[in-house]
């Protein structure tokens, strides 16, 4: 089947964030923000040259301190 988009996805691994192109990691950061930060940057500037849609999702942690520090605001 071929690949139909490109995906970064930021998920919660050993007490970091782990950031992953289709899968694969590619970088670890310690501060959710910082994580966020780094795949939205790569997510963007791929989908400047790639003829693919370029998504960025988060998994269930990610979720969850988002909406943790949405209401703490």
């Amino acid at each position: 089947m071929p690949q139909q988009s490109i995906r970064y996805h930021v998920a919660e691994m050993d007490g970091a964030w782990g950031i992953f192109r289709d899968g694969q990691p590619i970088a670890r950061r310690d501060d959710m923000t910082d994580a966020i930060a780094f795949a939205n940057f790569f997510a963007d500037r791929e989908s400047l040259t790639s003829p693919l849609p370029v998504k960025v999702t988060g998994g269930p942690c990610l979720q969850k301190r988002l909406r943790e520090e949405r209401l703490a605001a």
